[in-house]
Formats: C-alpha cells, structure tokens, sequence
C-alpha cells in the first residue's frame, strides 16, 4: 500500500510539473558621533595582527576629528565577546567581566591623549606586549577612543563620542581550527520547515568555532532539483565576518528572484552547505526541501478529475451510439 501511494504521489508531481513549466571608501573608516556634534573617524575597524610569543607588535590607527571644534582624543582598552549568534561585538566595560583566557587587555600599553583640530587626522601608535608564556591561538580586545572639547560648554556639562577598534591577535604555536555545523535549516520567514508553496524561501546556519583561534568560514549553499540539475546558489557570509571561539554565530541567505529570477519551484529539492574555513578545512552538510504550489496541484487534481468523468461520459455515449446503431441494424 505505501509503495502504491508513493508512486501515485510520485506520478502526481511528475504530472504537475509538467502542467507547470509549460506556463509562461578609500579611507576605511567607523565613525561616531554625540549628541553635543562631536564626531570621530578611525581606520580601520579591524585590526588582523599576528605574533610570537614574547614579541612586541605595533599597530597604526588613524583618527580624524569631524566635527567643528577641537577634541582631545584618549584611548582605553576593553574585553569584547560575540554578544549574540549575529556577531555583534559586545564590550566588556567591567574588568570583573573580562574573559582572561582570550583577553590582550593587560598586553597593551597605555595609549597617549591626542588633541586634534577639525578635519585634522593623526596617527596613535597602539603597541602591543605578548608574554612569553602567552597561549597559542586568539587573543581578542578592543581600543576604544573616547573624544571631548579641551573646555565644557556653557552648561558645565561636556558629552563624549566614542568609537573602538577590534583587535584580532594570533598567536603563533600550536593553533587548533575548528569549526561544525550546529544547524542548516531552510524556512519561510521565522518558521522552518520541509514544505513550501513558494518562494522566497529562507536558509539559515549555526557555525560554532570548537578551535582556539578565530576563523572566517566562506561558501555556499548548492541548490538542486528533483533531477540532480543546479538550480541556483546562495553565497555564505558575504561580507566576511568572523567567528571566534568558544561562540556561535547564524549566517541567513534568502533564495529569491534577486537569486533565482523568473524561475518557478516546484517539486524536491536538495540544498548542500559547503564552507571552506582556515588551512582550507571544509565542512558540508545536505538537507532537503519541498516546494508544492498547493492551488496549482489542486487545479490539476480537479482537472484530471474532469478530463476522467468527460472520457467516461463520452465512452459511455459512444457505446450506446454502437449499441442502438446495432439494434436498429438488426431490425427486419
């Protein structure tokens, strides 16, 4: 019995398929800004630093005073962590929230004030002791630089913008790359699932970072038909964020007509997850999906339903048309 119904339901998506598609910067920068018009301008955002254990690195950031007065510009360094699955760097404003086996808080040296005129950009030189006996693999913090005017306004009262940049330390040494695959889901809008009507249609992945340092992860996700043909792709963390660890982070790519264009679904399709991470490690994973156009299969049910009782009746009609023809071919 389940063969037989999966043969019909196979036979019935073959049908409505065919029913179907035979219808027609140059100054890499952040910037922030306070409510009283100071603003700041660094470059860059991100700081990709490798060292030995041991060594001494400096690193140059720029800074440019935006706004229309003069600033003094100090610098402070802080813990951050991933404060959710969509990479969001959270700071740790706390020492007594600082995560001690990835911090370089007490690596760094004490930053020098800057004072800065408007328009004006300089050069802070951040340097960066590693101890001897520092750990293999990330070490993470961020320099925050917080800005206000060489005097108060009239109010007594003087707001500071303030604006950081992340610091992403290696250590050389014995470096552990790993990355799995905690979920790969497909979905329509916040809810997942296995059947769909239409598109668009939603993928989602969990990359948690099992090593000690942190890895960009780049890919794909492959989607074919019921016949094993390409039908489109969706690229995986463009831009390139990073995952860092002992965290999770989701990555989401919708499959839409900026994807798939004109293209109509329709049928079982295959979705492969490849990621390529680090020393060109990889890690795949496949799920499945349905897309049934619910109203366009129930029009095909009622029609072949149709077309059935019309050749029914008109069988029926010509066999009576034979059997009177033969009557009246019998009479004397």
């Amino acid at each position: 019995m389940h063969k037989i119904i999966k043969k019909a339901a196979l036979l019935l998506t073959a049908l409505t398929y065919v029913f179907w598609f035979s219808a027609p910067v140059a100054f890499a920068q952040q910037n922030s800004t306070s409510k009283n018009g100071q603003a700041l301008e660094i470059a860059p955002p991100v700081l990709y630093l490798t060292a030995d254990p041991g060594q001494q690195v400096k690193a140059q950031i720029l800074i440019r005073d935006i706004s229309s007065g003069n600033l003094i510009v100090k610098g402070t360094v802080n813990d951050f962590v991933a404060g959710g699955v969509d990479g969001t760097p959270k700071i740790l404003l706390e020492k007594s929230e600082t995560t001690t086996a990835y911090s370089i808080v007490d690596w760094v040296a004490p930053l020098p004030s800057l004072l800065l005129i408007p328009k004006e950009i300089k050069a802070m030189t951040a340097t960066i002791n590693v101890p001897k006996d520092a750990s293999p693999g990330g070490h993470y913090g961020v320099i925050r630089f917080t800005s206000t005017p060489p005097t108060p306004d009239g109010s007594g009262v003087s707001l500071a913008a303030s604006i950081g940049v992340l610091v992403l330390l290696t250590v050389n040494g014995e470096i552990k790359q790993g990355l799995t695959v905690d979920k790969f889901t497909v979905g329509k809008g916040d809810k997942t699932g296995s059947i769909f009507e239409s598109a668009p249609i939603v993928f989602t992945q969990k990359f948690k970072n099992t090593g000690n340092v942190h890895v960009q992860p780049t890919g794909q996700v492959i989607i074919s038909d019921m016949f094993g043909k390409k039908f489109a792709a969706v690229n995986v963390n463009v831009p390139p964020g990073n995952v860092l660890p002992d965290s999770t982070r989701q990555f989401k790519q919708n499959l839409d007509k900026s994807v798939i264009g004109g293209k109509r679904m329709f049928g079982k399709y295959s979705a492969k997850l490849s990621m390529t991470y680090g020393d060109k490690k990889k890690v795949e994973q496949t799920i499945s999906f349905w897309v049934i156009p619910f109203k366009l299969v129930l029009t095909v049910i009622l029609v072949l339903v149709g077309l059935f009782f019309l050749l029914r009746f008109l069988i029926k009609r010509y066999n009576r048309r034979i059997l009177n023809q033969g009557q009246k071919n019998r009479r004397p």
